[in-house]
């Protein structure tokens, strides 16, 4: 079931935008926490568009943030509630952090993770050998 909390700032759109109500007076307080997991698409004087992306959710996800945090705060500021695509893909997006790192050993390059099914699927990129 979904809250409806007129009294609050953000809409969230099922492709990924937030629309941010300036005039509210949670506008302050829901611009800076969006702000760490969105990125700031247009901002005219009534309305300020957001867009969460994966390469945010990622910057997000580096900073330590995690998808519990993202929907928190989401369903803290939203006037329609979080729909239900938006939070599947936050939750998928941000799981998959650093399940893969890069790294660089005399002059060679290693993928290393500890997901043996992650590992056999990248193993059958030809590029990747």
């Amino acid at each position: 079931m979904t809250m409806i909390n007129p009294q609050n700032p953000l809409i969230i759109q099922s492709d990924r935008t937030l629309l941010l109500e300036v005039a509210n007076p949670l506008f302050a307080e829901a611009r800076d926490a969006i702000s760490s997991f969105a990125d700031l698409l247009k901002s005219p004087e009534y309305i300020h568009t957001y867009r969460i992306t994966p390469l945010s959710l990622w910057n997000a996800a580096s900073t330590g943030m995690g998808e519990g945090e993202i929907l928190g705060i989401l369903e803290k500021y939203a006037k329609y509630g979080v729909p239900e695509m938006i939070r599947k893909e936050i939750e998928d997006t941000v799981r998959r952090f650093g399940l893969l790192q890069l790294i660089s050993d005399e002059g060679r390059l290693y993928l290393v993770t500890e997901d043996p099914l992650l590992l056999k699927e990248i193993w059958g990129y030809r590029s990747v050998r």
